[in-house]
């Protein structure tokens, strides 16, 4: 003689709430094998607690509670496919929820880079990782000049597939003798990647490359027109000086110091070049 449960007893074995049991029940995703009509109390056969389970399990997937009414009219070869489906969005998830722990990672890295810049007006040498970077060409771009129409064409290109940018750019300009800040003409602008993924569809001024690992000679300061070339006629008198071989590229990282929109803009400038 088959066993019949009550709602409360129901709720116990299976550790379900009442409230729960009674929702499945209004949205007829577990209904109850008997009503009495007379006290409407509700009543469930012993047999149909194996569908608590398969219900339960399917919830523990997250799968919402819409497709697994769908999966309970599956039958065993239609609910594989619909498990290996369930698989594919969640890899997905997992390969997006680790982009964005690498992206986190990388932007912790360079915050803390910039938090323990000591040496500043002083040429110094110092170790760099890699950094994969995007970058755009430019025509006529000198430090005097804002760069932010490239700027803003990076981050278009980024967001588009569903990435982002720090607030941080480059720039980079053939190492030699200037007379003055206006000789320097940038070859690119410039920002660090923060994840992984290839970056496709890029108009023709754009590529991806990478910033060198290895020993930079570096200069940083305050950001202002005046002293900029005074630091960076230093990085080249040292280069000079100590006959140091070098790859012939300034690579220049602007960094802000605030990000309030209330507050003066204020930005460190670093200037590197790699040593060969």
């Amino acid at each position: 003689m088959e066993k019949y449960y009550s709602i409360g007893e129901v709720a116990k074995l299976t550790n379900i709430s009442i409230q729960t049991l009674r929702y499945y029940d209004q949205i007829e995703l577990f209904k109850p094998s008997h009503v009495d009509p007379q006290t409407n109390y509700r009543y469930y056969k012993d047999s149909q607690l194996f569908y608590l389970d398969f219900i339960k399990s399917l919830k523990h997937l997250g799968t919402s509670l819409e497709e697994i009414k769908e999966a309970q009219r599956f039958t065993p070869s239609e609910l594989l496919t619909f498990l290996e489906q369930h698989e594919a969005v969640i890899e997905e998830r997992l390969h997006r929820l680790t982009e964005i722990q690498l992206s986190l990672l990388k932007t912790k890295k360079q915050m803390k880079d910039q938090i323990e810049m000591t040496i500043f007006n002083e040429v110094h040498e110092k170790e760099e990782e890699a950094t994969h970077i995007l970058k755009i060409a430019t025509t006529n771009l000198t430090p005097s000049h804002l760069p932010n129409t490239y700027y803003n064409s990076l981050k278009k290109i980024l967001e588009k597939q569903g990435s982002a940018m720090i607030s941080r750019y480059g720039c980079m300009f053939e190492l030699k003798s200037y007379e003055t800040i206006d000789d320097i003409l940038y070859e690119n602008v410039f920002t660090p990647l923060i994840t992984d993924r290839a970056i496709i569809n890029l108009t023709v001024d754009m590529a991806e490359d990478v910033v060198p690992a290895g020993r930079y000679i570096c200069i940083a300061f305050m950001f202002s027109l005046e002293p900029y070339f005074e630091q960076y006629k230093k990085l080249h008198h040292y280069i000079e000086e100590n006959k140091l071989a070098v790859h012939p590229i300034v690579y220049e990282i602007f960094m802000p110091t605030n990000f309030s929109p209330t507050r003066a803009d204020e930005f460190i400038v670093e200037l590197k070049v790699k040593l060969l």
